[in-house]
This record gives C-alpha cells, structure tokens and sequence, in this order.
C-alpha cells in the first residue's frame, strides 16, 4: 500500500536549508556593510593616537591643567562616540570615521596654538619677574643693606636659567623664583624702615640723656640680622622682632615718650606739606593730624601712648599712596620739563631738512616718561611706589650725566667720565653696555676699562630709545621682527630678517643689526640722506631700537651673553 507523507518532511527539509542560505547571505552583506572603510577608520585610530601624545607632551612641559581641560574633554566626548548603525551602506560609517579623524586633527592644531601661545606668556611674565628682581636689587644696592651678594647670585643664576628655557614649566620656574627674590627684596625695605624708626627712637632716647647700651646692642644684632636675611619669612620674623623691641623700650623709658611724641607728629605734618605741595588737598589729613596731637597731649600712660601712637602711625600710612602718587606724578613733570627745557636750548639743527629737533626726547613723555606712567599706574603695593620714585630719581641723574656728556669732547671711542659716573651710581661692575645718545655710540666696557666702541643709531625723536639701566631680556640670532604698526602706518615695516638681537627693554626695544643701514653715528636719529640709498627704512632714527652695522652687532653678540648690563643715557 502507497503512503503519501514521505515527501512533506523532504519539502521542509529543503525549506529549511533555504532558509540557512538565506541567513547566511543577509549576515554577509549586514556585515559588509558595517564599519566603513578601514581607510577612515585607521585616519581616525591615527588622529587620536597623535592628539594624545600631543596631550601627554604638553602636560609634561608644563602646560596647565586648566588651560588643558577643554581640549581634553572635547577628546573624550569625541572618542567615547560612535559609529551609527548603517546596515546595507557603510557609507555614513566612513562620514564618521573622516569627520572624527578631522575633529582630532583639528584639536591637534588646537593644543599646538595652545602650547605656544602658553610658552610665550611665562617667557613674558619669567622677562617681567626678571626686570622687577632686577630693579629691586638695584633699589637695595643703593640702600647697601641685605646680603645683595646672594641675591646677586641669584639673579644672575634665573638670568642663565632663562637663556636656557625652552619650555612653559623653564619659564615658570624662572618667573616664580625671579618673584619670590623680589618680593624678599621687598621685605627687606619694610624691615629697614622698621629698623629705622628703632634706631631713630634710640637717637631721641640718647637726647633725653637716657641709658640706650642694651638698646644699642639690640640695633647692632638687628642690623646683622638685616644683612644675612635672604627669605621673606625670615626678613617678616626680624620685622616683627624690630618692633617689639622699640615697644619694649617706650616700656623702660616713659620720660623718652615727649621726644618720641614730637617726631612722630613732626612726620605726619611734614607729609601734610608735602601732599599740598603737589597739588594734593589735605584737609582730610590735617584734621587727623590734629585729633592725634591732642590725644597725644593728653596721654599720661604707656598703654594710652601706644594706643595713640598705633593711631598716628595708622593715619600716617592711610596717606602713603597719595604722597607717593603725587610725588612720582611731580617727578614725571619735572623730568620732561627739565628734558624740553635743555633740549629746547641745545637743538639739533637738521641741514637735511632745514628743521631743529630736541637731544633728549628719551627723557620726555615720548620717551621715559610714558614708561614712568604706566609704571606708577600699575604700584600697588608700598615698595611699588617707592620703585617708581627711585626710578624717577635715577633717570633725572641720568638726564644730568647727558647734559654733562654734551660740554665733554672726548672722542666717541675713549673711555667718557659721564659713563664711570653712570656704573658707580648703579653700582655696575663685570660687562658694561653704555649707550650715548648724544653721541650716538656704543662703548662696552669690562670692570671699568674700555674695551671696545661702536657708532649707533638711537630712536627717532617720536620714538626715542629708552634711558636707563637695563638688562639683557633676551637674545636670538637669528630671529625676524614684526612691525606692531599697520601697514600705511608711518611707522610700519615689512617682516625684517634680523641677525643679532640683545633685547634690553619688554615691548621690543633691541640692540641690533640694521643691515639696511650704511650711515651710523650723530645725526643718524634724525631725519638724513642714507648713502645706502634705501630712504623709506634707513632714512631716519629706529622706532627705538639701537641699530649697529651688523658685523659691529655680531662681534658684540659673541662677546656678550645675559649678565651684561646696560645703560643708556
């Protein structure tokens, strides 16, 4: 007998394997389809990997963390995405993979632009520190206090720490010791005022024929202290020390009170006149003034002394900035009308251009005294107004050493009286950059002697170079300069390729070679004939820069290095 079941189970069975081929077949072309290409997706690998050892680089050269967070969280956000789902079509995959391969690439750029621009800004701050270490050390070299030879040291070690950094923690470290030593520096004046009133109060003591031998021998170990101090804490515990002991001697010696009474009062009247002296009012000032002379009439114990005296001293400081703001701001006017004053009696006549043009316009408000301004604007602190007035003090002596140097015949290339006047105010020895802007010359000397003399080219009158006492900020051969100016500017100039640069002033002020240059020497500050011919760039002064012939600036270049100071005048 015949069945007819036998050939349902091969139907199915040949339905099955068809089903398998099938699956089989839509696996491989879902699987073809996903991942895009391995070209996009090997772009993408090679991105990252470049952008994270970028990343690792930056952080290990110092770069900060902050400044770093954004660009690393932008990678993580990128490289936790991914590829959308895209069977049948690897093309979005391969978008993907390209446009995640161009986000990397752009962060690389990114963080490149970052790490230079971050290098830049601690080699500005560590060349700021360094000036301000620099003048405060100066400051205290005029005071003779302090062990200046370890701070002498110690800049001269930040300035050799400085030629060598390449990277943002080099400048870093530069800039945080550079401020640290200044800030020390600074403690040292405080303390020296300290120690001034003590001695002081001893001196008034002595007049009221009162026993001051342990005082004295308490002035003698202080001033030694003074002297060996290095550190800010150190300098802020003698401070404290100081003080102490001047009230432990009003403690032993009520009968010295009226003397001290009267010289305290005496200060707080005197900086009264001083205040109106400079156009300041002072009424505000008076009227505490004269509240504090009463209370100090009727003081009868140590502690209601003290308590007044607390207050004198509180009133006193309330005015330190506004006696200093309007004492620097005094200096400023005095400085320009004593600079267009003697150059207004002492002008250049110009044959090239019929016109008279003043000498010393480094000592205006073109010059120095622009500088002088922003510097006061930016004191904040006690020793920051001092700084200033120091400053001011330094570039008036200097304006005497130029109007001096005017009346002196010696030749350009022999050693000039004015600039032995100029290393022993600043107390310079070793390596010696002098600049004359009379004479436009360049002499170096070496502890004194004369060893070589070049001519120069200054500033022009409306750009003048800067007087004072430098230090080399930086140095580059070769490097290439660029003009802050827009073009149509009168003062612009094409990118300049130049060989030797000795920076001695922050905002671009150099010595360097102006290869565009023939003529050197007096006159050459000023408008002239160029024998080289090229008039637009060579046919005035620099924009206050000091221009050398360029085998002048290469020998000075090799025979110079950072510790080389420089004055000009």
């Amino acid at each position: 007998m015949k069945t007819w079941w036998r050939p349902f189970p091969r139907r199915a069975g040949r339905l099955t394997s068809l089903a398998c081929v099938l699956s089989l077949f839509l696996v491989m072309i879902i699987t073809s389809a996903c991942g895009g290409s391995a070209q996009s997706q090997q772009q993408a690998s090679q991105g990252k990997s470049r952008l994270d050892q970028l990343i690792a680089h930056a952080q290990q050269i110092g770069v900060p963390t902050q400044s770093l967070a954004p660009i690393m969280r932008q990678e993580q956000q990128l490289s936790s995405s991914g590829a959308p789902f895209s069977p049948f079509n690897d093309q979005p995959d391969t978008n993907f993979y390209t446009h995640q391969a161009a986000q990397y690439n752009a962060l690389y750029q990114q963080l490149q632009t970052l790490i230079t621009t971050t290098t830049g800004q601690f080699q500005m701050q560590a060349s700021l520190n360094l000036q301000g270490f620099q003048q405060m050390l100066s400051r205290r070299q005029t005071q003779k206090i302090g062990d200046l030879q370890f701070f002498n040291n110690a800049y001269q070690q930040d300035q050799l720490l400085f030629s060598q950094a390449k990277y943002p923690k080099d400048f870093a470290a530069v800039r945080d010791d550079a401020q640290q030593k200044a800030q020390a520096l600074g403690q040292l004046g405080l303390a020296y005022e300290q120690f001034t009133s003590f001695a002081e109060t001893i001196t008034q003591m002595q007049s009221a024929q009162l026993d001051v031998s342990v005082l004295q021998g308490q002035e003698n170990s202080d001033l030694a202290a003074l002297n060996s101090a290095t550190t800010t804490s150190a300098l802020q515990q003698l401070e404290n020390l100081i003080n102490a002991q001047y009230t432990e001697a009003l403690a032993h010696s009520m009968s010295a009170l009226p003397y001290v009474e009267a010289a305290k009062l005496q200060q707080f009247q005197l900086q009264i006149k001083l205040l109106k002296s400079y156009g300041i009012d002072p009424s505000q000032y008076q009227q505490l003034y004269n509240t504090d002379k009463a209370a100090m009439q009727s003081v009868k114990t140590l502690a209601q002394y003290l308590t007044v005296a607390n207050r004198v001293n509180s009133d006193i400081a309330s005015m330190h900035d506004q006696l200093v703001t309007g004492e620097a701001t005094a200096l400023i006017g005095q400085l320009n009308n004593e600079a267009m004053s003697w150059g207004n009696a002492h002008l250049y006549h110009d044959t090239f251009d019929g016109n008279n043009y003043i000498l010393d316009s480094g000592y205006t408000m073109n010059g120095i005294g622009y500088w002088l301004q922003l510097e006061l604007s930016w004191a904040y602190t006690p020793s920051d107004f001092q700084g200033v007035l120091n400053d001011e003090h330094d570039e008036l002596f200097s304006l005497k050493m130029m109007e001096q140097d005017y009346a002196d015949k010696t030749p350009f290339n022999q050693a000039h009286q004015t600039d032995q006047e100029l290393m022993q105010y600043y107390h310079l020895s070793g390596q010696v950059i002098v600049v004359s802007m009379l004479e436009q010359a360049l002499r170096l000397y070496q502890n004194g002697k004369l060893v070589r003399a070049f001519h120069v080219t200054t500033g022009r009158v409306e750009l003048p170079s800067l007087p004072g006492h430098w230090t080399v900020l930086n140095r580059a051969s070769p490097t290439e300069f660029t003009s802050s100016d827009p073009p149509g500017s009168p003062y612009w100039y094409p990118p300049t390729p130049i060989h030797y640069a000795i920076n001695y002033h922050w905002d671009g002020y150099f010595i360097h070679d102006a290869w565009w240059r023939v003529n050197f020497g007096p006159g050459t500050q000023f408008p002239h004939y160029d024998t080289g011919g090229d008039e637009s760039f060579a046919g005035n002064g620099s924009h206050g820069c000091i221009n050398m012939q360029e085998n002048d600036a290469a020998w000075l270049y090799a025979n110079t290095d950072y510790n080389t100071q420089i004055v000009v005048y």
